[in-house]
């Protein structure tokens, strides 16, 4: 799989309204630390510091674009304001059923949902049969179904390009996606909006942005 760049500055910052689409996965620190949260396998992240990106997505993301957002159960209050933040209006959602019975303090959680944003006036989906869930298999911690990939470019349409916050690996798509994050070889930069990934330094290690 190729990654493609598009945003024609050498220190990789993206230059104005440049993605159609964004799919994000926050390091989200509520109900995360402790023995068995995520906390054990990535760097969290601060509400502030997640809602502060704000500055970097309005300036990034198309007039007309899209924010699908993961949440957890304890997130979606949260998530909702961080969308705002981004500079995008809450309008649907899309759930993740797992095959498994997983935690939860009240109902015991079988799924995720990712939260979809949209900026601009008449922005609108270029397919209208999606379903708004699907039944995905487990993979490692915290790994998304690379099918979501595919059904963001259905919704938006056209090539990109995409962008994927809070990345790991490259995106499981030939379509043109850039990726940023702490644990993936980013293709673009934030660092002019204050969050350095190691990649800004060519491997080397920066200071954490997820604190």
């Amino acid at each position: 799989m190729s990654i493609h760049t598009n945003h024609n500055q050498a220190n990789k910052t993206p230059l104005p309204g440049t993605f159609r689409a964004a799919l994000c996965d926050p390091p989200w620190p509520l109900h995360q630390k402790g023995e068995l949260g995520a906390g054990n396998h990535y760097d969290l992240m601060s509400d502030e510091r997640i809602l502060g990106m704000g500055d970097a997505m309005r300036e990034i993301m198309a007039e007309n674009s899209f924010c699908f957002l993961w949440v957890t159960t304890a997130t979606v209050p949260l998530g909702i304001k961080v969308l705002e933040a981004w500079g995008f209006r809450y309008t649907s959602f899309y759930f993740w059923a797992k095959p498994r019975l997983m935690l939860g303090n009240t109902f015991r959680n079988s799924g995720e949902l990712l939260l979809l944003g949209v900026r601009g006036k008449g922005t609108k989906v270029a397919f209208r049969g999606q379903p708004n869930w699907g039944m995905h298999a487990l993979q490692s911690h915290s790994r998304k179904p690379e099918e979501i990939h595919l059904m963001v470019e259905r919704l938006v349409g056209g090539d990109g390009p995409f962008l994927e916050l809070f990345a790991r690996r490259p995106a499981p798509s030939a379509a043109h996606w850039d990726i940023w994050g702490n644990e993936c070889d980013a293709t673009i930069s934030l660092e002019k909006w204050g969050y350095p990934v190691p990649a800004d330094n060519q491997g080397a290690l920066v200071p954490e942005i997820q604190a």
